[in-house]
């Protein structure tokens, strides 16, 4: 299913250093300021038309759901427009084809803008707070589920194209295909048929067909696309969150059912605790599989909810998979436990009142809550992506509040009873 993007977001929406272009059939529009890309985009729709987003990061104008593309619209960077437009003037190519051969350059090279991913992160922003969950917030999904729905997509936009240019052969490609797409579509679609040629001329132009066909002969080549496509937004998102600095700190998950703690390891060196430099390495790392989890094939989603920072493995499941808490803790306390002997962690468990039989994990995640020294990264994830953070910072259970409460007061009051604040 192509998801609709809103036009209620393309009000003041930005695309700096760009340049739009949109094709709709043989005739090209161009906006060079990309500051200006709501207005372009909003005004190059036609009255029953809605905006869908395409797998490469281009958007599609339909009036049928998404089925067919009557329009594309594509980002590429003001300075490779700015080379092309040169270019022409200075050999006095007509405008159509040099606009062609600057957006096949950017095809090619992997250097259009991703137009989706920005609506993406606008939709989210604009999106009014869901009730039972107001603030859950997915930063990075991965896993077979991603994959499949990435493949789906594309998919859909292979029909399209393909479709368009067995109606128009001169139809230029503003989506790759795969080499020999069109002639299984139209092969099959005479197997089909057999000897009724307006069945044939159905199925040709048939996108669901086109998809099936797609879905059984180019299977690997999907895989192999959702995988690239999954790949980039991967980086993307972690390129983002790299200014989230966490120097100096270990990784520690803390079950939100069970509330037991456990260093995060690296799957390739046992007992060698995450110390990731920011917050975009410890995302990478986690989509790269480098992290022990329980199950490498599971899909998980890393989401900002609640004001906290929650690893969610099996999104998908009815009741949720397991879901974690990612503390991002000062290293010298985990240090400071480690070194400690039996009798004195002992002590410390008590005196701090870690429930009995905890891990020592928990030990340092609460002298982190009553020293300061859990990192809050959250309230900076949601400021990069441009959401609203509606938590109120990473709250203790209300047992553990109570547990300080009677702590505090008596230190406070010390043996003589009294109050020495």
């Amino acid at each position: 299913m192509v998801r609709e993007i809103p036009i209620d977001i393309l009000e003041g929406f930005k695309v700096l250093d760009a340049a739009l272009l949109c094709r709709r059939g043989d005739t090209w529009t161009v906006e060079r300021n990309g500051s200006a890309a709501g207005s372009f985009i909003s005004g190059c729709m036609g009255a029953s038309e809605r905006l869908y987003p395409e797998p490469n990061g281009q958007l599609v104008l339909s009036d049928d759901g998404g089925a067919t593309a009557a329009a594309r619209i594509s980002a590429i960077p003001s300075g490779l427009f700015s080379i092309a437009e040169k270019i022409r003037e200075m050999r006095d190519v007509p405008a159509v084809e040099s606009y062609e051969m600057v957006l096949g350059k950017a095809v090619g090279s992997h250097r259009l803008i991703n137009l989706g991913n920005l609506a993406a992160i606008a939709i989210t922003a604009a999106q009014p707070a869901v009730p039972s969950r107001p603030d859950r917030h997915i930063v990075l999904a991965s896993g077979p589920v991603r994959i499949s729905e990435l493949a789906d997509d594309i998919g859909a936009s292979w029909a399209r194209e393909a479709i368009s240019r067995i109606a128009d052969p001169s139809h230029f490609s503003d989506v790759e295909i795969p080499s020999g797409l069109i002639d299984e579509i139209l092969d099959s679609a005479w197997r089909a048929a057999g000897e009724d040629q307006a069945a044939y001329d159905r199925l040709r132009s048939d996108i669901g067909f086109a998809q099936g066909v797609i879905r059984d002969a180019f299977g690997r080549d999907l895989e192999s696309e959702a995988e690239f496509y999954d790949s980039s937004a991967t980086d993307n998102v972690c390129s983002m969150l790299e200014t989230i600095d966490t120097t100096g700190r270990i990784v520690i998950l803390e079950d939100t059912a069970s509330g037991l703690c456990e260093y995060l390891f690296s799957d390739t060196e046992s007992f060698t605790r995450a110390q990731p430099r920011n917050v975009g390495e410890f995302a990478s790392d986690l989509a790269c599989g480098r992290y022990r989890l329980d199950d490498d094939g599971r899909d998980f989603e890393l989401v900002v909810e609640d004001g906290k920072l929650i690893l969610d493995e099996s999104p998908s499941m009815a009741h949720g998979g397991r879901k974690y808490g990612v503390l991002f803790i000062a290293k010298s306390l985990s240090d400071r436990v480690i070194a400690m002997e039996d009798a004195e962690l002992a002590r410390e468990m008590s005196r701090l009142r870690v429930r009995r039989g905890s891990p020592a994990e928990n030990l340092v995640v609460r002298m982190a809550e009553m020293s300061g020294d859990i990192a809050s990264v959250e309230r900076d994830i949601c400021s990069i992506f441009g959401w609203d953070f509606t938590g109120n910072g990473r709250m203790e259970s209300l047992d553990d509040l109570m547990e300080a409460v009677e702590l505090e007061s008596a230190q406070a009051y010390g043996r003589s009873g009294r109050d020495k604040a």
